[in-house]
């Protein structure tokens, strides 16, 4: 295109120096193609649509596929176009998506790709950049058509007992002479009617054969929220072993989350981490307790996009957040190692009533883990380890076996 104009208009002055009509007869040509071409082009460009359809989560193992749908609703065909979307590195490779296609009048065309979603994150997907050009081949146009979206992958979640916990969660919820509510899953027996008692309580099988109306008898129960605290300051683990045990720690607070949800328990999760679309605050960010999988899905969609930090104490937040925590919650700190701060900050947590459980990451050593552990119990704290040589063989095994 840029030589086409400057050969018309050079071919136009020879004609009007000589006066010959042939050569006039050419550059009109050349003008009138140059014209075509401009205006073929920058149609085409504005009767071309665009659409990506992606879903905005993914599970850690998961193939997702994105697919881009291209319509020309013009009724000037496109020769060529070049389609180019940038993707993250981690979930592919190469990190970019390109194709040449072409378009008839009316005609809709759509292709697919596949990421890899084996690191949990937040990813940028696009923007999706277009080359395109006229059917001489001598216009061409090129800009970004869509704007970049975002793919949250979720932490890897296992079972409470491929951590090293017992099965049975001994977070959330306690039995309590105190009747804040009696549980009806919770049968022990039966008794006479009284009045205002519930007829959805009256067991009709056994009031039958004894004569009289009896009620199910239900165990009191209170149901404590777990509050999972956790600490990704890089700082506070081991150098060499910082990154791996930070995301060891979101993976851990993920499979809490998602067990503890799954017993009906309110839950929540706090951390000195940095949300990327959130707002900068001083102190922790993330939910307080409550029930249902949509407090899972947002608690996992934090754990996904969290960015761990360096230098941003922990022990100091959480102390900051006593106010906040709501009262006679079992809390679960997943940190790397104790220390004198954790322990001053601990120790006043159960002095008002919580129930605390810390989670190490940061103990290559057993016996030094025993160590922190027996004291940990002499102060009524349950201690747990978490390294990932020792206790993720199985995690291990079954990234082998997925890829």
């Amino acid at each position: 295109m840029t030589v086409i104009l400057p050969a018309a208009l050079i071919l136009f002055l020879l004609a009007t120096l000589f006066k010959i009509s042939f050569i006039y007869s050419v550059s009109y040509v050349l003008f009138g193609v140059y014209l075509l071409a401009t205006l073929w082009s920058a149609r085409v460009l504005h009767d071309v649509r665009f659409r990506r359809r992606c879903a905005p989560r993914a599970l850690h193992g998961d193939d997702v596929e994105v697919v881009l749908e291209i319509e020309n609703r013009g009724w000037f065909p496109v020769p060529w176009m070049q389609i180019h979307e940038r993707l993250p590195v981690a979930l592919s490779s190469p990190p970019f998506f390109r194709s040449l296609v072409s378009l008839g009048p009316r005609e809709t065309r759509r292709l697919s790709y596949l990421l890899h979603c084996r690191q949990r994150g937040w990813y940028q997907i696009g923007p999706l950049t277009v080359s395109l050009g006229d059917v001489f081949g001598l216009s061409a146009r090129q800009g970004d058509v869509l704007p970049a979206e975002h793919l949250t992958v979720y932490p890897r979640i296992l079972p409470i007992d491929e951590l090293g916990f017992p099965s049975k969660s001994p977070f959330g919820q306690l039995r309590t002479p105190q009747i804040l509510y009696e549980d009806p899953a919770r049968v022990i027996g039966v008794r006479d009617y009284q009045v205002g008692d519930s007829p959805r309580r009256i067991n009709w099988k056994v009031s039958a054969s004894s004569g009289r109306l009896q009620v199910r008898k239900l165990e009191p129960a209170m149901t404590l929220e777990a509050v999972i605290l956790l600490n990704v300051d890089t700082s506070d683990y081991t150098r060499q072993y910082a990154y791996a045990q930070t995301e060891l720690a979101i993976e851990v607070a993920a499979s809490l989350a998602n067990h503890l949800v799954g017993l009906r328990q309110e839950v929540g999760l706090l951390t000195n981490g940095v949300d990327p679309i959130g707002e900068p605050v001083p102190g922790l960010v993330g939910y307080l307790p409550r029930k249902g999988r949509s407090q899972l899905t947002i608690i996992l969609d934090l754990l996904g996009r969290l960015v761990v930090v360096n230098q941003r104490p922990f022990c100091m937040a959480v102390r900051g957040e006593m106010k906040r925590l709501p009262w006679g919650a079992t809390l679960i700190i997943i940190t790397s190692h104790e220390s004198p701060e954790l322990l001053e900050t601990v120790l006043p947590l159960r002095r008002a009533g919580y129930n605390v459980v810390v989670v190490y990451m940061d103990y290559p050593n057993p016996e030094v883990f025993e160590e922190a552990q027996h004291r940990a119990a002499l102060l009524g704290l349950r201690a747990y380890r978490i390294w990932r040589e020792g206790d993720v063989d199985i995690w291990r095994q079954h990234i082998r076996a997925v890829v």
